[in-house]
């Protein structure tokens, strides 16, 4: 370990040294650096990742609602009350569910955000099928294809979480 410690430091300064000889400029670190451009860069940087960031709580929501709503399907029926399914929404997102005899949904759209996000739990011949999309706009219709509903046209499906594995 010490010797691919000192191979790489070594590695790093011959590095550094043929820059020096061939006169190219190094940059310092991007939080380091000042002016317009890189301010710009930097709140576009901090944009994604809050853009990520509500992606991800949003998709985990999702995935406990879906799962909760097939749960209660296979119980007796689906219910449009969140606290049923344990599931609270993330604290900057409104959420709204909007329930049919055969389907449930839950909408979330972030504070300020274009971005909405939707789970749908639907009964195709009495089996629960659901997906999770995010998109803009209001949905169109959810298409049933291969035995696995779809997200509408210009959704987007979210990938389930991965799950934790529980200690022990």
């Amino acid at each position: 370990m010490a010797i691919a410690f000192r191979l790489s430091v070594i590695a790093a300064l011959g590095l550094l040294g043929l820059a020096g000889l061939l006169g190219l400029s190094l940059q310092p670190p991007l939080t380091s650096r000042t002016g317009i451009g890189t301010a710009r860069m930097l709140a576009e940087l901090e944009n994604q990742e809050a853009l990520q960031d509500s992606r991800e709580r949003a998709a985990a929501s999702l995935a406990q609602f879906v799962g909760g709503e097939i749960t209660r399907f296979v119980w007796g029926g689906f219910s449009p009350d969140l606290d049923v399914i344990a599931l609270e929404p993330p604290d900057d997102m409104v959420a709204r569910v909007i329930a049919g005899p055969e389907r449930i949904e839950l909408w979330l759209t972030a504070d300020g955000g274009s971005e909405r996000y939707v789970g749908r739990v639907e009964a195709v011949d009495n089996v629960p099928k659901s997906v999770s999309c995010r998109g803009q706009g209001t949905p169109g219709a959810f298409p049933l294809r291969e035995g696995r509903l779809k997200c509408p046209e210009g959704w987007i499906e979210l990938p389930a979480p991965a799950r934790q594995k529980r200690p022990g």
